[in-house]
């Protein structure tokens, strides 16, 4: 059985660069608690901000109209280091750049969603894989991917990659317009640290 031994940066890291981007632009100011009065309370409501959803197996978290961008430089970026017929990293991945000088890496809305298998039973329940990531990005993700595991679906075909370095390992950039996420898979064909873009072109 395989073991994940190491993870440089870890996926909620990559993912929650996003929301560190939102939070960034909101202005430095001071705020007191106050209390309200009860006809201020009934004049308060939310909706739509976020949803949870268990569906068989599968429970789901949505964070609705959040909107955030980024343009974020990396170094060096590697995920899930093990034994997979030879040790090696799922992803690894140099000089990664997140968006561009010109145009932000833009998230419409984020999710996290986790799949089990006999999720009613705490004494059997085991998790089959674990999910971030956003239902819309837009914008580029460039860099050095010496290699890759994930898979990417351009005009309705998806390609595969199972550790395998994009263009010879050459820079390349994602052009992405659907969705996005991050995977940990614990079972079948895809196990391991996986990078998933639903609706995307790269270059060259």
């Amino acid at each position: 059985m395989a073991h994940f031994r190491k993870l440089r940066l870890t996926a909620a890291f990559f993912v929650l660069i996003f929301c560190a981007a939102a939070l960034l632009q909101a202005p430095v100011c001071r705020a007191e608690l106050r209390e309200m009065a009860d006809t201020d309370l009934s004049a308060v409501y939310a909706t739509g901000f976020s949803n949870f959803n268990l569906t068989g197996n599968v429970a789901r978290i949505d964070l609705n109209n959040f909107t955030t961008s980024t343009w974020t430089e990396i170094n060096s970026l590697k995920t899930g280091y093990y034994t997979k017929g030879t040790a090696g990293w799922d992803n690894d991945w140099t000089n990664v750049s997140l968006g561009s000088a010109t145009t932000d890496l833009v998230a419409n809305g984020l999710f996290i969603e986790a799949k089990f298998t006999n999720i009613t039973d705490a004494g059997t329940r085991t998790l089959d894989y674990l999910r971030i990531g956003t239902p819309n990005m837009q914008g580029e993700i460039s860099g050095n991917f010496n290699s890759f595991s994930g898979s990417i679906t351009t005009s309705g075909v998806t390609t595969s990659y199972s550790r395998l370095p994009l263009n010879g390992g050459a820079a390349t950039t994602i052009n992405s317009s659907g969705g996005f996420y991050f995977s940990l898979e614990r079972t079948g064909a895809n196990m391991g640290f996986q990078f998933v873009w639903e609706n995307a072109t790269k270059t060259p």
